[in-house]
């Protein structure tokens, strides 16, 4: 095994022989550890036909292994006071298990059956279940809205499919294309495991090389493109009493510096109940009891975003106000204070958030799935400290125009969308 060193005195990095690399953070003053098996593959890495094999994949970890049926999978980590899950993202999958101090080897060893000898059991059944979770989401608006907003902004491109794949895509799905989907991604070379919390480090790192050191090595081509920006305005239009509005701009990509602009931007704009466009549309106008900016950040693109839900009856005034305050935040620099003020918001909300031990085991994860090493936090605030008004005009400048503006909106038929979207 190769050892790397790290600024971050607690954090410890490793490499198999097989290629897997493993992030350990011990936290001696906790009672327990969160760790995690994650794998660079999502549903950004699928092909049309095979929309939502990632997800599908993800179900089929927990339907038995071959030595333990699901009940026995659960029982083994729930029995001892611990927490066992999983989910798939675009750009990554990660099963992950949270136990005591005591029985952290326990919850290594599932992580390892379920990753390593899952049988995919129960194949038709879990097809149920994910059809069910997709007629969910399409049955919640303010759920479903964001993978339209995906589809139209990112069109013929896999980051612009819903993570679950459709109804129609799901029901083609054979039990052969799930296992030609997992030799295909699920290798070591493409794998991180990832802990912290209170454990014993030579016992995790001895345990861990014994129960993935077997993997065969192998390397995945994880390519990518990035995808075409569609601008422009559509409404899908459903009988619902809320509009439920989004509008998209195309942001930068995760490694990119622009990255920590775009961050002070969106909270500028949406990120609490101090922001712009909350102060404007509810606090001051009555217009929504929910608006706010979101941004994604992926390897080769990404996307900030506006979203309110409103009454048919304030659905134009809201996209006009919206407007203005874009307009506002193009023509005139932000002052130093209210910049210092969301600031400290971003610090104190990624500090605050590293208290938990997921979060700290995710963080790991996802710098070295995305950098090749572990981002120390203080390096983090050092970009957001450097960001000035300039920075923050010249982004909203480059990114809110006519074309670099989409605008979906899901509501009642009689909806009529504005001529003009752009400030």
């Amino acid at each position: 095994m190769a050892e790397a060193a790290h600024s971050d005195h607690a954090i410890k990095l490793v490499t198999l022989e097989n290629g897997m690399r493993v992030a350990l953070e011990r936290l001696p003053y906790l009672h327990s550890a969160s760790m995690g098996v994650w794998i660079r593959v999502g549903s950004a890495h699928e092909q049309a036909a095979e929309a939502g094999i990632a997800h599908f994949l993800e179900h089929l970890f927990f339907k038995g292994t071959e030595t333990r049926t699901t009940r026995q999978i659960m029982e083994a980590v729930e029995s001892r006071g611990g927490q066992l899950n999983a989910f798939t993202s675009r750009e990554y999958t990660c099963l992950y298990a949270k136990v005591l101090e005591s029985h952290v080897a326990a919850g290594i060893e599932i992580l390892a059956d379920i990753t390593c000898n899952s049988t995919f059991n129960d194949l038709e059944k879990e097809r149920n279940v994910i059809l069910e979770e997709i007629a969910s989401v399409e049955d919640t608006p303010d759920e479903f809205v964001f993978d339209l907003l995906s589809t139209y902004h990112w069109p013929d491109h896999p980051l612009g499919r819903a993570v679950s794949g459709t109804q129609e895509s799901v029901s083609a799905l054979g039990l052969e294309d799930v296992r030609r989907f997992y030799r295909q991604w699920y290798v070591p070379e493409n794998m991180i495991f990832a802990i912290a919390g209170n454990f014993d480090e030579d016992r995790v790192l001895e345990q861990v090389k014994e129960v993935f050191g077997g993997m065969p090595a192998g390397a995945v081509d994880g390519g990518g493109t990035c995808p075409g920006f569609r601008p422009g305005a559509i409404l899908a239009a459903r009988d619902i009493t809320q509009a439920h509005v989004t509008f998209a701009f195309p942001g930068p990509a995760l490694g990119t510096p622009d990255r920590f602009i775009c961050d002070l931007a969106s909270n500028i704009l949406g990120g609490g109940s101090t922001s712009r466009l909350f102060e404007r549309i509810r606090e001051d106008e009555g217009l929504a009891y929910a608006i706010y900016t979101f941004d994604s950040f992926y390897r080769h693109s990404g996307m900030m975003g506006i979203y309110a839900a409103v009454a048919p009856q304030n659905f134009n005034k809201t996209i006009d106000l919206t407007l203005e305050e874009l307009k506002t935040f193009c023509e005139t620099p932000v002052s130093e204070e209210e910049l210092e003020m969301n600031r400290e918001q971003l610090k104190g909300g990624m500090l605050m958030s590293l208290e938990g031990t997921f979060n700290r085991m995710s963080r790991m994860a996802k710098s070295l799935m995305y950098y090749g090493r572990v981002i120390p936090v203080d390096e983090v605030i050092t970009r957001l400290d450097a960001v000035q008004p300039a920075d923050i005009q010249n982004f909203a400048r480059n990114t809110f125009t006519e074309a670099t503006t989409a605008l979906v909106v899901l509501g009642p038929e009689s909806l009529v969308l504005p001529e003009r979207i752009a400030p």
